[in-house]
């Protein structure tokens, strides 16, 4: 039985569990005292091992120790949006006997639809754990984290939305920071591929550029052609360089090819990297926005600004 909870419990077992598989106190103390076991939260034990926990590991042995769940940047990395961050945080429901510590948020109840479980850890939901978050992350910090979640899939803009409006309360500041990004991105960054084009759309639209066409198809030199980004009557476009590496040579030739059919055709092209944009996304799109601004005071029929 003890071995059972252990193999769903990151080889962890709790005092309880080890008393209901037939372990005695003096039992349970001699094996802590030969080193065959291990304490590793208050009432929370594992069999000694050659290396570390993991980090999973821990942040479990945390939730089993408080009966509380995974919250902020733990149940964020277990969703798989940012790292994991090196001191873990619970939401443990109040009450009379909570523990105060630094890690522990409380609160006073914890509806069913907020819990999750990942890894076999009970963690807050996706929903929930960027509502908490956005009370706590840096501006910036946080739209990455959002914009992740949503171009992965992670969460769902309406379902995040109604829980942000449940949710509301003075004392949780988290809601109206969900609630006002969600109405700064429109269809076009709710529907991103990636998270770095998710970025790139919300900084042409901070700049109050026309929405561009994305993975637009245009024709040039007889053919049809995806751009990442384009204007297309401006005759501006913008790729995306080393996200998707080059399958083979003829796709890098083909590549070239149509780089020049575009000039050819009057078009300018731009080009992106991950390294630009995560160096000054801002600088990066300088020269794009002055050719648009160009383009457009030379006579070119202006796209209708996005508004909300």
């Amino acid at each position: 039985m003890l071995e059972t909870h252990a193999e769903q419990q990151h080889s962890l077992f709790t005092l309880a569990q080890a008393l209901e598989a037939g372990f005695t106190r003096p039992r349970i103390r001699r094996k802590l005292e030969s080193g065959e076991w291990i304490e590793v939260e208050p009432r929370v034990y594992g069999v000694a091992l050659s290396g570390p926990l993991t980090w999973r590991a821990r942040l479990h042995a945390l939730v089993l120790s408080t009966s509380g769940v995974a919250s902020h940047r733990g149940a964020a990395a277990l969703h798989k949006l940012p790292p994991p961050p090196d001191e873990h945080e619970l939401t443990v429901v109040r009450s009379a006997r909570t523990r105060s510590t630094a890690w522990a948020h409380t609160t006073g109840a914890l509806d069913a639809i907020d819990v999750a479980v990942a890894y076999g850890i009970p963690t807050t939901a996706p929903a929930r754990t960027l509502i908490d978050l956005a009370g706590v992350l840096e501006p910036d910090e946080f739209e990455a984290v959002l914009d992740l979640a949503i171009v992965t899939r992670v969460v769902l803009p309406v379902r995040l939305r109604a829980r942000a409006r449940a949710l509301w309360t003075p004392r949780r500041s988290g809601c109206p920071v969900v609630l006002r990004l969600l109405d700064d991105r429109d269809a076009t960054v709710l529907g991103s591929r990636n998270v770095w084009e998710a970025r790139v759309l919300r900084l042409i639209r901070a700049a109050s550029l026309p929405n561009p066409q994305v993975n637009a198809r245009v024709r040039v030199g007889g053919r049809t052609r995806s751009l990442d980004f384009a204007w297309t009557r401006e005759k501006v476009a913008v790729e995306f360089d080393g996200f998707v590496p080059h399958s083979s040579r003829r796709v890098f030739d083909d590549d070239r090819e149509r780089q020049n059919e575009l000039v050819d055709d009057g078009w300018l092209v731009f080009r992106l990297t991950k390294t630009a944009l995560g160096r000054d996304a801002r600088v990066a799109l300088r020269p794009i926005e002055r050719a648009l601004a160009k383009r457009l005071l030379d006579g070119t029929p202006a796209l209708q600004i996005a508004t909300n």
